[in-house]
Parts: structure tokens; sequence; C-alpha cells
């Protein structure tokens, strides 16, 4: 086939140059492989592919390209070189020496070191037929500019007996080259950027008298066999100074003056933590009520974003709530004991009046052993039930963290029980009859679904108000933002989603009238308490004035 038939069109050099233009600063390997591809359709003319090279040279020769750009570009040759050859090679054979030393140039030093590894391995290759034309390739590296810009100062190297291999690497001997390495890396101990930090043939290149100055310093301390020595001292100096500092290390500021300044600034600031605490419950609890009757169409990103911010402010504000409810029992408590103890004559009692404090906002995982988990953890138990997963399905049981997740999950079951109507069933006959009707006592249908509602009519009667025995927790009232607090403590009541009423409401919680003072208008309001806190008074049926909080 002629060089004429297989040409490549411009319409197509355009299309390349695309492709050269996408690859970017990350040497692709697809987009790579692709590259090459589309060179071996046209490796057997010269013509082309000294058009294909000159698309990929453009970029690399271009002082305005990004250095990013550039060892990618590099690849896209190297992968030509080894996987479509043709007439590639001798192209590339005459011109890498031009950009060679203009990428190395333009390149950092962590990037320099890979473009000589595929320097190197083009030699290993045998990719080129002519070792003169690769030496001259990588003529950079040993810091000579083909092109001549700045060279070594190769006098002043040669004068310190100091020279370059073929590879572009200081010719010396190993224990030699160890030592002017261990000086050199003693010289660059304060730079704590390894990128910033230059080895010895850099060094050649940007001061090469301090390369001597190593190299001869190197020698005497082999010369007179002092390299054991200096290590052995600069072991024993550093061992010495670590086991000075571990000794005062009790003494040390370990914090950054930034957190100094900031942990003096928290010292110095006044906050009431018990009014900023109920404020910004009220505000979450707000938040989530709002939110939650918001008749609004939402987009999928919205709506995911919405049920995890309400559920942070949901549980948020159980913490904070907990918490507080947790302060105020240790400090009635603390009263009770004190109390307790000078009416025994300053002997304590234990048992029930002795409240220990639990953590609602942390989970000690050292009390995970078969010991540890027959006691009850409320914080673990609060997470996996009414404050992490407070909404529950009333279909089977599950618990989930949000009302969207319990409505997704009620409509895919709704959606199987209707496939499941749709299928065809087949009526089977049991294999044994019940014991009631061994034994002969058998009851009519309608006679069995009267008791089952008797019971169900027993069972479905909550707990009333005069009921001292029921539990606190079993007492509900219906959210209201109004009154959010309990009057009797101040404390912020602790807000669940009912999912049979379908509402937000409040736990520990009851109305009761609480009488005025002579300056209001009415007579009486009705107010909102906790259960507990109602009982500590004599659960009375009226409160008054001075029984409530300002």
């Amino acid at each position: 086939m002629s060089d004429t038939e297989d040409e490549i069109d411009q319409e197509q050099l355009d299309e390349y140059k695309e492709m050269v233009d996408d690859l970017g600063a990350f040497p692709d390997k697809v987009k790579i492989n692709s590259l090459s591809m589309v060179a071996e359709d046209h490796a057997d003319s010269s013509r082309s592919a000294a058009a294909i090279y000159n698309v990929i040279r453009q970029p690399l020769v271009a002082p305005n390209v990004h250095s990013d750009r550039k060892l990618p570009l590099v690849y896209v040759i190297d992968s030509i070189l080894k996987n479509v050859k043709g007439e590639f090679i001798p192209i590339i054979e005459n011109d890498a020496k031009n950009w060679m030393p203009l990428v190395y140039k333009a390149l950092p030093d962590d990037k320099r070191v890979k473009l000589k590894k595929v320097w190197n391995l083009w030699k290993e290759a045998g990719v080129f037929s002519s070792t003169e034309r690769w030496e001259e390739m990588g003529l950079c590296f040993s810091g000579v500019d083909a092109n001549g810009g700045d060279a070594l100062d190769h006098a002043a190297l040669e004068s310190g007996g100091i020279s370059f291999g073929k590879d572009g690497g200081l010719v010396l001997m190993p224990s030699l080259r160890n030592a002017m390495q261990t000086i050199l890396d003693d010289l660059q101990s304060d730079e704590q950027d390894e990128l910033n930090k230059v080895s010895l043939e850099r060094l050649a290149a940007i001061d090469p008298d301090l390369l001597i100055k190593i190299k001869r310093t190197a020698e005497e301390s082999l010369r007179n066999g002092t390299s054991n020595s200096i290590d052995n001292s600069r072991s024993n100096s550093s061992t010495e100074q670590k086991k000075g500092k571990d000794e005062l290390s009790f003494l040390v500021e370990t914090r950054t003056p930034k957190t100094i300044s900031r942990s003096q600034m928290w010292e110095k600031a006044s906050l009431n933590y018990m009014k900023e605490s109920h404020d910004i419950i009220a505000s979450l609890n707000h938040l989530v009520l709002e939110s939650s009757s918001i008749e609004k169409r939402y987009t999928q990103s919205e709506a995911i974003d919405m049920k995890g911010a309400l559920a942070t402010a949901a549980v948020t504000a159980t913490l904070l709530t907990n918490a507080m409810q947790e302060m105020k029992d240790i400090a009635d408590g603390s009263k009770k004991k004190k109390s307790k103890t000078t009416l025994t004559g300053g002997q304590s009692t234990t048992g029930a009046s002795q409240v220990s404090a639990r953590s609602f906002f942390k989970i000690d995982k050292t009390l995970f052993t078969n010991d540890g988990l027959k006691k009850l953890n409320e914080a673990v138990v609060g997470l996996l039930y009414e404050i992490g997963l407070p909404f529950v399905s009333s279909a089977d049981g599950q618990r989930f963290a949000t009302q969207i997740e319990l409505s997704q999950h009620l409509d895919t079951l709704f959606k199987k029980s209707q496939l499941e109507k749709t299928m065809a069933t087949t009526q089977e006959r049991g294999w044994y009859d019940e014991d009631s009707i061994w034994r002969g006592d058998i009851k009519t249908k309608e006679s069995m679904q009267e008791s089952r509602r008797l019971d169900d009519d027993d069972n479905s009667e909550g707990p009333t108000a005069e009921d001292d025995n029921a539990d606190p927790d079993s007492f509900t009232y219906p959210a209201d933002e109004s009154r959010d607090r309990c009057v009797i403590c101040g404390i912020n009541f602790r807000m669940f989603f009912d999912n049979d009423d379908g509402i937000y409401k409040y736990n520990q919680c009851r109305e009761i009238e609480v009488l005025n003072d002579e300056a209001v208008a009415t007579e009486s309001d009705q107010m909102l308490v906790h259960v507990t806190c109602w009982r500590n008074l004599g659960s009375p049926e009226i409160l008054t004035a001075d029984q409530t909080i300002n």
C-alpha cells in the first residue's frame, strides 16, 4: 500500500487533536491506548506518521501549555514506540533530542524522575537502533542542555573527581556514595517537605562546589574510619534527647497557639446553658413540626437532604431534653441524699434514692462484655429505638430514622399485599383439629368474636390521670409549640411521632388546670406538666401559681 492511499486527511487530524487535548493532565490508560490504536492505522505511511507525531509534539514544546499535560503526552509517545512502531521510530529517534530538554525543564523534580524512567526503558526495550541517539536524548538528565542552555560546571566537577555515567548518574563507589548521601541528608534534615529535598545528581547542577565539599568530607571520614563513630554519637545524642523529652513530656505544651487562644476565649465566655438549651430544643421541635406539615412537592435530592436534616434535628432535641432531665434528676437525688444524711445523723443510705448519671451522648464500648450486656444501657437502647429510630411501622414493627423512610416502607408493603390479592390461591384443609373440638368445648363463631371484642375493649383503656401506679411513659399529649415545656420544672417535653394517630406527641405529659394571680384576667389556664413532677407535688387536681415557675 502506498503512502498516498494510507495518508491521513485533515478532518482525521482534527479529531486526533481533540483526543490529544482531551487527555489532559491525567495519564488515562484507556485514552492512551485509543490514541495508539489510531496511530497504528497510519504507521506504514511516513507522511501520516509525521502528521500524527506533530499533533502530539506541539503541546510538548509549547511554552503556554501547562507542565501537568506534558508527561501524559510523553506516555503517548512511549506507547506508540513500543506498540505501534513502524514509521514512528525513525521520526521520534531523530527529533526526541529537541523536545526532551524542554519537557525536562518544565517538569518538577518528582515528574523528572518518571521522565528519566521512560527514557531508560527505551534502552532496555531496544526501541532505537542507535545508542548514540539515545544518549543524546538524555543529556538533560546529566545536567547538559542539548539546546545550548545552562550546563554543568564540568571543569569544577572534574577537578573534584566527580563524573557522570551514561545513564546520567554520578560515578561513585557504593561506600562513598552512601557516606555522601548521609551527609546530604543531615544538611536537609530541617526540610519537612520531601519534594523539596534534592539528590546528589540534582545538587551537581545546583551547587557543584557544595557537592565537592560533601565528597571530600565523606572521603576523609572513610579514610579515618570515623563514619561509624559519627553515626554512634548521633544515635547516642538522639537517645539522650528522647529520654529527656520523655521525662519532661508532662511539662511540655502540645497544643497549638490557636487552640490555646480559643480555650482562653471559652474560659471567659459567660453562658446560661439551661436557658440556651430550652430555646434550642423549642426551635428544633418547631422545625420538625413545621417541615413535616408543609404540603409541598420536593425533588428527590431535596427530599433526601430534608429527611436527613429533620432526623438530625429530632435526635438532637431528644438528646438535649434527656440530658437536661438527667441533670435535674441528679440534682434532685443529691438533695434527697443530703436531707437523708442529715436525718440519719450523718450516715447516708444507699438504694433507690441514689441516682446514677447516664450518658446519652457517647457509648462506652468496654461495657460490651458478658457481664456488661446484662446491665441496662439506656444510651444504646435509645439509639436503637425511640431516639435513633423513632418511627415504627404499625404493619410489621420495623423502625426507621425518618418519616419518609417509613412511608416508603408502608408503600412497599401495600403494593405487596395488593399483588398477593391478585395471585391465585388454593384453599387447603387443615390436617389437625383444634384441642377445643376434641374436648367438646366448641364455641360458636359469634361468641368467639364477642369475647375478643370485650377483651379488646378492656385492653384499649389507657391510663387515667388518677391512676398513680400507671407508667409515666404511657401518658402522652399532642404536641403544642405554645406549651412545649413543663410549668413545674421548666424542662422541655420529649417529642415523638405517634404512628397510630399520625401526629407528633409529648411523652410523660398531661394537661392540668393552673390558677392564675389576681392581676390576670382569666382565673385559670390549662397547662402541660410532667407526670412525674405532678406526682411529686402530691397529684393535686388543680395547681396554684406559686407551684409553677415564671
